[in-house]
């Protein structure tokens, strides 16, 4: 719905829907209590209905404008994420109809990103690099935060700024977030905050992500509080090396699984493949996680304008996770890294 037809909405239990017909000018379906919130979108055909469930249910709305279009007898496509219980409603009420699925079409649009979305997307990796920054300067400040303290201090003062720099606002669940997870927690990938405080001598996750005009970027770092030990260097520098040469593997013309299996290989090299808990990276773009998949069973060919994630991981239980995650663009001349945060060691080492 948002790509489609540029309406952002807070989903609900009520039915939004967007009809595209092959010729002619498609048609967007809201309940009434979301009318004011298409006055500047750019579809012209809006129908709306009363209320959920209603006397009349809301998807009779969708195919009574359907039969007054003459569609009573015609195919008719559906996108692969319909509901199961939807389809069966339209196939109840449109018998004649021949249904068609046509899978993830829109998701296939979507793998490559036009200048403007692309001007979004960078500017969410420039916030995305600020959180990480700010992470590591309330850190310096706090002392001790712990996990929770620290995500909600960096959130804010993220949001803050963008707030004061940012003309339009989409919210959609919040406009900047992420993940924080220190010593053995750090060795979860989605470990989710908590109220353990930092501590000296510990791996320090900051996983973050912001959302500009309802597009997203992510920038993640680990971090060690105070000088890492050795163990601590040769695992980083293991990940180092392997993120460095994954990302350099992003080139259009290459599938999906080339720089997944360059980028783990290498990790499995080091010695610490029984560490390797997820693919190299996800496609990024109006979802935080979307195609093109950066892992071994994805054979799709990377295209100029594609904008994925590179974040290969080693998570050793007992002693911490290490991950390096970087926004990337796919271009003609090789790949660009939309967030920069340093990588070096030097840079990952918070004094304490």
């Amino acid at each position: 719905i948002w790509y489609l037809t540029g309406f952002f909405h807070f989903p609900t239990e009520r039915l939004v829907a967007a009809f595209i017909p092959a010729e002619g000018e498609p048609t967007l379906f809201i309940p009434k209590l979301e009318e004011d919130q298409v006055a500047e979108n750019w579809i012209q055909q809006v129908e709306q209905y009363f209320e959920y469930p209603g006397v009349t249910p809301p998807l009779e709305y969708v195919t009574s404008f359907l039969e007054r279009q003459g569609l009573s007898r015609a195919a008719i496509a559906y996108e692969g994420s319909t509901a199961v219980a939807v389809l069966r409603q339209l196939q109840q009420l449109l018998p004649d109809c021949r249904w068609e699925d046509i899978g993830d079409l829109v998701g296939r649009m979507r793998l490559v990103k036009d200048p403007d979305e692309l001007s979004l997307i960078r500017k969410a990796a420039e916030y995305s690099d600020f959180m990480v920054e700010e992470g590591v300067r309330i850190v310096q400040e706090m002392g001790q935060p712990s996990e929770l303290e620290l995500l909600r201090e960096v959130v804010s003062r993220t949001t803050d700024k963008m707030l004061r720099e940012l003309d339009s606002i989409v919210y959609m669940g919040g406009i900047a977030d992420g993940l924080i997870c220190s010593g053995e927690r750090s060795a979860f990938p989605h470990g989710l905050p908590s109220t353990r405080r930092v501590k000296p001598g510990e791996n320090l996750i900051l996983s973050f992500g912001c959302s500009v005009g309802g597009y997203n970027a992510e920038s993640e770092r680990v971090f060690f509080l105070g000088e890492p030990s050795a163990k601590q260097r040769e695992v980083y520098e293991a990940l180092r090396q392997a993120q460095e040469d994954g990302t350099q593997a992003l080139l259009a013309g290459s599938p999906c699984s080339e720089p997944n299996k360059l980028c783990l290989g290498r990790i499995r090299a080091a010695g610490y493949g029984e560490y390797i808990k997820h693919r190299q990276g996800h496609g990024i773009g109006l979802s935080n996680h979307e195609p093109p998949w950066i892992e071994d069973g994805d054979n799709t060919i990377l295209q100029e304008g594609m904008v994925v994630s590179s974040e290969p991981g080693i998570y050793i239980p007992g002693q911490g996770g290490f991950r390096i995650s970087d926004t990337v663009l796919i271009t003609a001349a090789g790949p660009e890294r939309l967030t920069s945060f340093p990588r070096t060691l030097e840079d990952v080492i918070i004094s304490v």
